[in-house]
């Protein structure tokens, strides 16, 4: 691949025993890999993040906020190992333990929810202007996609985690884990003030994966000036003709690096598209 005109390759070798990732023939670990070939995947059916629990949507804010930026990583793993250790502590009994504990977990949930906050408020940023995009580039929308909003819930009620964690002792030493914190975060897309994934349609769900990744995408772009490759799968699936031609207007618009695959059942609407922009390539897989 080709970065700010510096050629680079990557090999990855992978075994039932073992892997290997070189780096411009020397070894290199998987996160010096995702910072030097930043790659996003969109897939739909199974993975849909909006239908998944709430795992996916942190994973989503994770990866994102890992690029911009590197040292939230840390953050990350401060606050898993604090956790892991109160909640083992929670399920052995040894209560008299856990309160060194709860100091170490305070700090790291404080820390990594203002990480996850900074980088949900730039990734809304570039949501909502997309959302303006499209109402510019087709006035016609349907309006449960020209409403559509995110929202931020950081994993805990009130506005002091150290009090509220406090005031669920007793619930988590009867249940054997920790109920409050940035483990329990998440974010809902919503749509005429619904969330999605309740009363959307299947093209609204579509659109609203392919918004926010193209979303993260400019956030990545504002940070380093240059876009990272998004990778989308079967995108069509379940989109009328109308969203269709709202799904290709936001691709153009959005000038990134996107390889997207489909089925042959597409083959006429993408040779249509290809022919009709400049800026799509259709390849057959299989044929030179």
């Amino acid at each position: 691949f080709i970065n700010k005109q510096l050629n680079s390759n990557i090999f990855i070798e992978k075994t039932l025993k073992s892997s290997k990732a070189l780096y411009n023939n020397k070894r290199t670990t998987k996160q010096d890999l995702m910072l030097a070939f930043p790659c996003y995947s969109l897939v739909f059916g199974f993975n849909n993040i909006l239908l998944n629990d709430s795992s996916y949507r942190r994973e989503f804010l994770d990866s994102g906020m890992f690029h911009v930026e590197p040292n939230s990583y840390k953050s990350l793993q401060s606050y898993d190992r604090c956790l892991k250790q109160r909640n083992f502590l929670l399920r052995a009994k040894r209560y008299d333990e856990i309160p060194l504990w709860d100091q170490k977990l305070i700090e790291c949930n404080n820390q990594l929810s203002e990480s996850r906050r900074q980088y949900f408020d730039k990734l809304n940023t570039e949501f909502q202007q997309i959302i303006t995009d499209i109402q510019s580039l087709t006035p016609e929308i349907y309006s449960d996609v020209s409403t559509l909003k995110l929202r931020f819930e950081k994993g805990w009620d009130s506005d002091n985690f150290e009090s509220e964690l406090k005031s669920c002792n007793d619930k988590d030493r009867s249940i054997g884990y920790t109920t409050r914190g940035t483990h329990r975060c998440d974010f809902v897309v919503v749509s005429n003030g619904r969330p999605v994934k309740e009363s959307g349609s299947m093209s609204t769900l579509v659109l609203a994966c392919l918004i926010m990744n193209l979303a993260r995408i400019n956030v990545f772009h504002v940070k380093h000036g240059f876009k990272p490759i998004l990778l989308i799968d079967d995108l069509f699936f379940g989109i009328d003709n109308k969203n269709l031609s709202t799904v290709v207007k936001l691709l153009i618009h959005s000038q990134g690096n996107i390889v997207l695959t489909a089925p042959n059942i597409y083959r006429d609407i993408l040779e249509k598209i290809s022919q009709e922009n400049g800026d799509i390539e259709l390849k057959e897989l299989g044929k030179t």
